[in-house]
């Protein structure tokens, strides 16, 4: 065979090496891309609002599943080991993490977390105040993406971004006087809005976690639940009726932790997160179940409450609840 034969086999062989490689190459790059190709994550401003520079801003993460099969990832109990953002100015300056951000990453303590099977067409969110997560230092125009680690952060080579992103427009910190303000618009919104069971519950829980106790007391029937409390019962009941609304005060003060009225501390119903999982309402009363998650030390616990409702006039006010463990 001539040399100009052997030359033009040789170069036909590579071309169809190299050819080959390409098709695999790809084959593989499009198995990686379609991986979570049925999974969507999205990110939206919870309750959006006119975020000012110190403010919480909440952020609610949701996962769908869109695809045939069950979609399964791990969430930690703690959101920092699952969820995650990006955040930067419109000069693509990096927003860095919280020193508080930091310290909670660094911690050497188990990382409790549960497996989440989402099927078809399900949902799973969360909702985080990225003001606690990041150092915002000053006002501006900020771009937010949103990052899913479906197996813990600890495998920082598999992650989700969200394709869509927010765009944060933060105020400069306004003052005492102009935060009063929009203080009073808020609490009157809440005083004169109809809001459904489940919504009023939402508020209730969001209040106290948050510590804001006179958004919490706006949503609850004191005549009512102060039946719930063994010492704050017995004292109401054996009051005049011209004594009662100080009885009712002195509740409102050790839910505040203001008082001993009662020996287990009001703190101890706080959780930390929640889930709102079924609402039923028959005429004029509502039930509301909650499954609660409470952090003690490093123990890591989760309630069902059952909230009772009545609706007076236009208005769904809270009178009492259940409470059951759920065994772990």
């Amino acid at each position: 065979m001539c040399k100009s034969s052997l030359k033009k086999l040789f170069l036909s062989a590579l071309f169809i090496l190299i050819f080959c490689i390409s098709i695999g190459y790809s084959q593989n790059n499009t198995k990686q891309l379609d991986k979570y190709s049925s999974i969507e994550v999205s990110i939206r401003f919870y309750d959006k609002q006119i975020y000012y520079l110190g403010d919480p801003i909440i952020v609610e993460f949701q996962i769908v599943n869109n695809g045939r099969d069950p979609y399964l990832f791990i969430t930690s109990f703690k959101k920092i080991f699952t969820f995650d953002f990006d955040i930067s100015s419109m000069t693509k300056k990096k927003v860095m993490h919280s020193n508080s951000y930091m310290i909670e990453r660094r911690k050497y303590e188990p990382i409790f977390n549960d497996e989440i099977i989402l099927k078809r067409n399900e949902v799973y969110g969360v909702r985080i105040n990225i003001g606690e997560w990041f150092d915002f230092k000053e006002s501006g125009e900020f771009v937010i993406k949103g990052i899913l680690y479906p197996n813990l952060i600890t495998e920082s080579g598999n992650v989700i971004v969200t394709e869509k992103e927010l765009y944060l427009n933060l105020n400069p910190p306004y003052t005492e006087i102009v935060r009063e303000q929009q203080r009073e618009k808020e609490i009157l919104r809440l005083k004169t809005e109809k809001f459904p069971p489940y919504k009023v519950v939402e508020l209730m829980l969001n209040a106290l976690m948050a510590g804001d106790f006179e958004k919490y007391f706006l949503h609850i029937n004191f005549e009512k639940f102060i039946h719930q409390f063994n010492n704050a019962e017995r004292k109401y009941v054996g009051a005049k009726d011209i004594d009662k609304p100080s009885v009712i005060e002195e509740l409102k003060n050790y839910i505040k932790a203001e008082n001993t009225l009662e020996s287990v501390p009001y703190s101890d119903t706080v959780p930390v997160d929640f889930e709102i999982v079924k609402t039923v309402i028959e005429k004029t009363d509502a039930q509301v179940t909650v499954i609660e998650t409470f952090k003690y030390i490093n123990l890591i616990e989760k309630k069902k409450y059952t909230y009772y409702l009545h609706l007076y006039a236009d208005k769904w006010l809270f009178e009492q609840y259940d409470v059951v463990n759920i065994a772990r």
